[in-house]
């Protein structure tokens, strides 16, 4: 389906990573030649685990063809949730550029270069709706992701809506997200293939990433420039990032005319000062039950402040100020029956709607959502380092910041920062790199303050957090002077 068009343009260049160009015509027969193999291999669900690469592209396109349920594999997941989730979605096949553990057996003639392609035992199966074509998991607020199932169909509804949106025919487009991040592999990806256009396709390397984690910032920016894309998409810590080196002298290379920002929330003021600083900038909104974006800004069609217009597939309004959407979506959870179907998704996101614009202001649902676009439970985190012992209460923070944080209520005075830490690297040894605690405040004792707990002792959130504001907004000021000083 996304490949439908690629008889109008065999020549051009649809992949390109490095030295390595795939033209359409090289990239029908490879998705062709690799659409067999699987079908031979008499399997149903295959899970995917690589950096981002022409053959991860493949790899979805052959599983698209051949009628495959394809999963895949954050690479930032810790083991434990990479367990969790290939037990889940009961996966057969698992393709991957890394070693897998002893339960899997490798096969010896993968198609997939810089590949291997490993069988796992399956003793029971998954409840999956009919029509799925691709499992998302999301990020896991908590240590259990949850899959959300999609139809191929409506991934390229969603992807042919960008294309007629942005109208940027043969784009040139740079993945600097994880491929296995919904939003880049339909926007990312299927969108400039309907379009004509070409796929830049760097690896974690190439992008200064390591996990989920930019950990190179000179490496993302020489990228950046090496890239001559037009167009690209970014989380928030991303933006911030480009706006910080923009003010100290970096230009955004004159190639790039859209850059869509999205995943978490976006101060309005950043995408202020992106523009001024001369980043295209737009922002977003979506998510993966959506089947990944829903409105967008786009250039002449700008709401200051908003998260754009909806872009069509989705009939969106509000009940009691929460976005429900109906139209394009996803067909159910995985192994959840009850979910199957549905004809409508509530998305626990507050909204209001002005002249067709929609402004994003809150959630039902008690999350973080990082810069990075990771929701995340602050009760998985807090009730962890509880069970340390070392606490009597903690509250985890975050929202809209590179990492989590924590004000911390030591159960004894005379516990030491050293041993703060200690318990911090315990529990941080057991979580996914988005959801760790890199930095804190120690409280000794809450004040004399009825608002900030309940009368049972739970924390009030909203209150605390504009309690201790200018606690917590301290925790992130070095880090944030390291970010400056780029």
């Amino acid at each position: 389906m996304i490949l439908n068009n690629a008889d109008l343009w065999p020549d051009s260049i649809a992949l390109e990573s490095g030295a390595q160009q795939i033209s359409y015509r090289e990239l029908k027969l490879a998705v062709s030649m690799r659409s067999r193999w699987l079908e031979n291999q008499g399997v149903s669900r295959v899970a995917l685990l690589a950096d981002n690469s022409p053959e991860w592209v493949m790899c979805d396109l052959a599983c698209q063809q051949s009628d495959i349920v394809l999963v895949p594999v954050p690479s930032f997941f810790t083991p434990a949730q990479q367990a969790h989730l290939l037990d889940e979605a009961g996966i057969e096949l698992v393709i991957s550029d890394r070693p897998l553990d002893a339960d899997a057996e490798r096969t010896d003639d993968c198609p997939f270069e810089g590949c291997q392609a490993y069988r796992r035992r399956v003793t029971t199966l998954p409840v999956i709706p009919d029509g799925t074509g691709k499992i998302t998991f999301t990020s896991g607020s908590t240590g259990t992701p949850k899959g959300v199932c999609l139809s191929n169909l409506s991934q390229a509804v969603v992807a042919q809506s960008l294309v007629e949106a942005l109208n940027m025919p043969e784009v040139r487009h740079v993945c600097v997200l994880p491929l296995a991040t919904l939003l880049e592999n339909i926007a990312g990806v299927y969108a400039p293939l309907m379009a004509g256009g070409t796929v830049v396709l760097p690896t974690d390397k190439m992008r200064g990433f390591h996990g989920s984690r930019l950990t190179d910032p000179n490496h993302f920016l020489s990228c950046l420039t090496a890239s001559c894309a037009q167009s690209m998409i970014l989380v928030p810590e991303l933006l911030q990032l480009l706006v910080s080196v923009s003010r100290q002298g970096w230009h955004m290379p004159e190639s790039f005319k859209f850059v869509a920002v999205g995943g978490a929330a976006v101060p309005a003021a950043l995408i202020e000062e992106a523009r001024k600083l001369g980043l295209p900038v737009y922002q977003g909104y979506g998510l993966s039950e959506c089947v990944s974006v829903t409105t967008l800004n786009l250039p002449g069609s700008d709401g200051a402040g908003s998260a754009g217009q909806s872009l069509g597939h989705n009939r969106l309004s509000t009940e009691n100020g929460e976005i429900v959407a109906r139209g394009t979506h996803f067909l159910g959870y995985l192994n959840c029956p009850d979910s199957f179907y549905p004809s409508e998704v509530r998305t626990g996101d507050l909204a209001r709607e002005e002249n067709g614009y929609w402004f994003i202001h809150g959630r039902r649902k008690n999350l973080i959502i990082n810069s990075f676009g990771r929701n995340i439970s602050p009760e998985w985190i807090e009730s962890a380092l509880l069970a340390t012992g070392q606490f009597v209460r903690v509250m985890v923070v975050g929202e809209g910041k590179p990492h989590c944080g924590a004000l911390l209520f030591p159960a004894d005075d005379a516990l030491s920062a050293s041993e703060i830490q200690q318990a911090l690297d315990y529990v941080n040894a057991t979580l996914p790199d988005y959801a760790k605690v890199l930095v804190w405040h120690r409280l000794s004792a809450l004040p004399d303050n009825n608002e900030l707990l309940t009368a049972n002792g739970k924390i009030r959130r909203d209150n605390m957090t504009r309690y201790f504001s200018s606690q917590i907004d301290s925790m992130y000021q070095t880090a944030e002077a390291q970010l400056e000083g780029v």
